[in-house]
């Protein structure tokens, strides 16, 4: 066993550009490399256990919204291992910092990697979700030679400085529960248009997740297919049937756990992936074996119904949600709320695709109002929108503190202690903790010296800043 253990986790040493030396794990995980030109900042590493300095490697670089380079790097390491890609992945918290800046930072991560490792240069990837999706997606406009890109749930494109000369590998991934899902559709839609190459990937999730090893795995033969039919890759029959018998196993799991419809969906998609490859004849006879399915018919016509209803929604919402906010109009907040329970009811339902739906439905109805909120806060509208909209979001995303703390601003500036009360009882209902934050927010000043506000937090939190000796 431990000749074994020896033989997978190889360690061996790497000069950085300062000349520091790092010990480099192959087939494990290296965390906190640092980034020699921004400090303070650093990146995971995956290299394969076949690794080698005598030749030069595919890489992706990966970035997590959250900065989870080594949770991240883990994900890839079954597609690092079997088609042979170095991963370098951002412990960047994305969400924490301004675009420009974490631009610069990617970019010195990636010339750090290509300049320290032995990297094919003309096989460089990113692949990100969320945001991080936005940043990998952003980055052909500075590595020119980018050779794909991997979205997950959100993307990003400018067509003013996107170079058509050099068209790159697209790939899209999108949870099914993910609201985004029909945007990815439209960002594969435009690249199609330009003729850059591109492939899809749909997966048992929700936004801000990622989908898990397998799926990333089948995705990234994209890269490697296409990269072996450009001739950058050594045409290997057998490592060929490999990727493609992985595969066809993941549709063989989706049809036994009764999943049809996404089974041949996928069988699809692998038609249009390997037909410079001879699968032909096994991909349409799966598909015919799928047809034959009662169950494949009634899923395809419950998703085709799931999605015309959705979009329709979408449409009512929008619509809706405009005139509202324009008159500010709290009789219909009941409507709202009316929405959500019938939608956490879907949610939780046995047919899958309403329970999809629903899942997208409540998504995109919380980004929207937030949309809103982030809008009208910045603007001089007047005071009752600004209520309207911030308890309406209370409505839409129960858990989220930012509409209660500005229901509490909004109703102590206009005089309105019994609001502002009511809503500050319903935040710390929902695990609210921050007590600090609860005596620092403008405009409620006189309120947070009352007994009836301390009275409230001290319920809740089991202490308050004031009246503490008279409060039971």
């Amino acid at each position: 066993m431990r000749k074994l253990l020896l033989a997978v986790f190889t360690v061996f040493a790497i000069a950085s550009l300062q000349a520091q030396e790092y010990r480099i794990v192959k087939g494990g995980v290296t965390d906190s490399l640092p980034i020699s030109a921004v400090p303070g900042e650093t990146y995971a590493l995956y290299v394969p256990r076949d690794y080698t300095p005598e030749k030069e490697w595919p890489v992706i670089f990966v970035f997590d919204p959250q900065g989870r380079g080594s949770t991240t790097a883990n994900l890839f390491r079954w597609a690092a291992e079997d088609q042979q890609y170095i991963i370098a992945s951002s412990n960047i918290k994305l969400k924490e910092k301004p675009i420009d800046t974490i631009i610069e930072t990617a970019t010195s991560m990636m010339n750090e990697v290509m300049q320290t490792f032995p990297v094919d240069l003309d096989l460089v990837y990113t692949a990100g979700m969320g945001e991080g999706a936005q940043v990998g997606s952003a980055l052909p406009l500075i590595y020119k030679k980018m050779a794909g890109v991997m979205a997950v749930g959100n993307s990003f494109v400018n067509p003013d400085y996107l170079d058509r000369s050099n068209p790159y590998m697209f790939i899209g991934i999108a949870g099914n529960k993910d609201y985004m899902v029909y945007e990815m559709e439209d960002y594969l839609r435009f690249y199609d248009d330009l003729d850059f190459p591109t492939d899809v990937y749909y997966f048992d999730g929700k936004e801000d997740e990622w989908p898990d090893g397998p799926v990333i795995s089948n995705a990234i033969t994209g890269f490697t297919l296409e990269a072996i039919q450009k001739g950058k890759r050594p045409k290997n029959e057998a490592f060929i049937q490999k990727l493609f018998d992985n595969e066809l196993a993941y549709t063989e799991t989706l049809r036994r756990t009764r999943n049809y419809y996404s089974a041949y969906q996928k069988l699809e998609r692998m038609e249009e992936k390997y037909e410079d490859f001879g699968y032909e004849e096994i991909l349409e006879e799966r598909k015919k074996e799928i047809k034959r399915s009662s169950t494949y018919r009634s899923q395809k016509s419950d998703f085709r119904q799931a999605v015309s209803f959705e979009k329709q929604q979408q449409r009512e919402y929008e619509y809706l949600l405009g005139s509202d906010i324009l008159t500010a109009n709290f009789d219909n907040i009941g409507w709202w709320a009316y929405q959500v329970d019938e939608l956490e009811k879907l949610k939780e339902g046995d047919a899958e695709a309403k329970s999809n739906m629903a899942y997208r439905l409540l998504g995109y109805l919380d980004f929207v109002t937030k949309r809103e909120f982030d809008e009208i806060m910045k603007s001089r509208a007047p005071i009752d929108v600004k209520i309207f909209i911030s308890v309406l979001r209370t409505v839409i995303n129960k858990k989220d503190p930012e509409a209660y703390l500005k229901i509490i601003s909004l109703a102590g500036l206009d005089g309105d202690h019994e609001t502002a009360l009511l809503y500050l009882e319903d935040l710390l209902k929902t695990g609210y903790s921050d007590m600090e934050s609860l005596y620092n927010i403008e405009g409620a000043l006189e309120l947070q010296f009352t007994p009836e506000y301390n009275a409230i937090i001290k319920k809740y939190l089991g202490e308050s800043k004031f009246f503490n000796d008279k409060i039971n």
